[in-house]
């Protein structure tokens, strides 16, 4: 198998998962579509290599940082100050899952396990690679073993959970004057434009390669800075936060992303990527640890179900958003980005109002997600893993 033919296979995998997600109202999510049929695919002999062979993996890491940034552009200052209660609903939701895990969990599975499994179900490939390289030092190779398929087979549970209750969310929410303030976003934009910003180019620079440029500009220094905090801000969120702050100041473009004709193929391979540990999945795996996938999944699924309904009943948010944005732990980002933009186009009656939907739905989840996946789940793996 060549380059060509492994993104071929790649992006068939993807049409797929779109396809289904179509036809389906967002009732099956793509990104639980491209799990399963890569899973079956390396079973029944797909090259794990594929991945590389196609050389997504190098174009997804280089694109992921514009991607971010082009999301921050979609999100005003006003818009990230109201995102404090996805932050606390977030938190506690993560907090209260990892704690129920390790309560509960090591009386019926072993310790290590609970333990190890914990911050993974509370995160993503970080706390993974935190957890593993300490159960490795301590030679418990299964147990590490576990954390990988934990976080392969988490998804299979907080994707169609999460995808089931933001659909009951944005149901809710149609009609309601909470949603009215989100409509008609670029007639916003437009009034606001007719005050020069401080950083704001020349229309000359607001053609695709310009504005692209200016994207892979505000990443790399967001990687610059993030690399000054030592790791204490991870690249991703300087990104998010950099896309905002230069789109208030005019140098970036709002929603700017998808004024480069490019954004389309650059949600595409940032979302393969992350299906790349399935390919050292196997079915013995599957059925070996079967029982203590299922404990831990469904514990920490009942944890973040619990909290996240009472702090949104405190918060007076929706109690189905709430649990949503809780979920997001279990699989992050870009999930977070494609679920909202699948069932704001399923729930939406029309044009303005999946709009509506999208603006009122992606700015939270794409939050939550960075939260409890980028940052939250980093620090309870550093706490967690002193206590294997």
């Amino acid at each position: 198998m060549d380059s060509i033919q492994a993104l071929l296979a790649l992006l068939c995998v993807f049409a797929l998962g779109e396809i289904v997600a179509e036809k389906t109202k967002a009732y099956i999510s793509t990104t639980l579509v491209i799990a399963l049929a890569l899973l079956a695919a390396f079973w029944l002999g797909l090259p794990k290599d594929i991945f590389a062979v196609a050389e997504i993996n190098r174009i997804a890491m280089v694109l992921i940082g514009i991607l971010i940034t082009g999301l921050g552009t979609m999100m005003d200052l006003p818009e990230f100050k109201r995102q404090w209660k996805t932050v606390v609903i977030g938190c506690a939701a993560v907090v209260a899952a990892t704690a129920l895990i390790i309560l509960v969990c090591p009386l019926f599975i072993g310790r290590d396990m609970a333990i190890g499994g914990a911050p993974i179900f509370a995160g993503a490939n970080v706390a993974t690679l935190v957890m593993t390289n300490a159960l490795r030092e301590k030679g418990a190779h299964t147990v590490a073993s576990f954390c990988v398929l934990l976080l392969v087979t988490q998804n299979f549970i907080g994707i169609p959970y999460a995808s089931f209750l933001l659909r009951k969310a944005a149901k809710s929410i149609r009609g309601t004057p909470e949603l009215a303030r989100y409509r008609a976003p670029e007639a916003e934009t437009r009034s606001a434009a007719g005050r020069r910003k401080p950083l704001a180019l020349p229309e000359i620079f607001c053609k695709p390669s310009g504005i692209l440029a200016k994207l892979a500009a505000v990443a790399a220094l967001s990687s610059f800075l993030a690399k000054l905090t030592g790791g204490v801000v991870h690249y991703f969120v300087a990104a998010l936060i950099m896309g905002i702050v230069f789109m208030e100041l005019g140098f970036l473009e709002k929603n700017a992303l998808s004024k480069t004709a490019s954004g389309g193929f650059i949600i595409t391979a940032t979302t393969l990527v992350i299906f790349t540990s399935l390919a050292d999945t196997s079915p013995a795996q599957m059925l070996s640890l079967f029982g203590p996938l299922v404990l831990v999944l469904v514990t920490g699924a009942a944890g973040v179900t619990a909290v996240s309904i009472i702090a949104g009943k405190l918060l007076k948010v929706n109690g189905y958003l709430a649990v949503a944005l809780g979920m997001t732990c279990t699989f992050g980002f870009p999930t977070t980005m494609l679920m909202s933009k699948e069932v704001a186009q399923a729930i939406g009656e029309n044009d303005a109002e999946r709009a509506a939907l999208e603006s009122y739905l992606l700015p939270k989840m794409i939050c939550a997600g960075f939260i409890t996946v980028t940052v939250l789940s980093v620090l309870i793996a550093g706490v967690v893993v002193k206590l294997l």
